[in-house]
């Protein structure tokens, strides 16, 4: 299996990333999301209120780091980890396509969030274009990473 089948083995059999934009302070701001994508790897998607603050922080500056990974509860599995971190472009979906796009990738992975607080209008879709992405492989050995460039 090459790079990119491995980083996209990690991107479908994960739930939550954590994406981190920067505020109007120049501080780093991490948080999980429920994400989804299609048939490119590369583009990411997630739904968030219109007024959290990653709004403004991802139209003030579209530059975002994501990681996708998950815990281990043994040695056994720490030594089959993989996960990815990555630069990234985040924006936040205008055009209807983009939208039904977003939302319908979502809602197909995440069912359970069509009953979300809130009307659908209150809501917006995020698009992420993974740029360099750092995957890390313990299957191979303890640490090892390798870089993919999507951009």
């Amino acid at each position: 299996m090459n790079a990119k089948d491995k980083i996209r083995e990690v991107i479908n059999n994960h739930k939550l990333m954590c994406i981190c934009t920067v505020d109007e302070n120049g501080m780093p701001k991490g948080r999980s999301v429920d994400y989804a994508t299609g048939e490119d790897e590369s583009i990411l998607y997630f739904i968030t209120n219109k007024e959290t603050d990653k709004i403004n922080e991802i139209k003030n500056n579209s530059n975002v780091f994501i990681v996708i990974d998950h815990d281990c509860d043994s040695m056994e599995e720490l030594q089959q980890l993989r996960y990815i971190k990555a630069t990234a472009k985040a924006y936040i979906c205008e055009s209807p396509e983009e939208v039904q796009k977003a939302f319908g990738y979502v809602m197909q992975k995440f069912p359970y969030l069509k009953d979300l607080p809130g009307e659908p209008s209150d809501f917006v879709g995020i698009k992420v274009e993974l740029e360099k992405v750092t995957l890390t492989d313990n299957t191979v050995h303890f640490g090892y990473m390798e870089d993919v460039l999507y951009r």
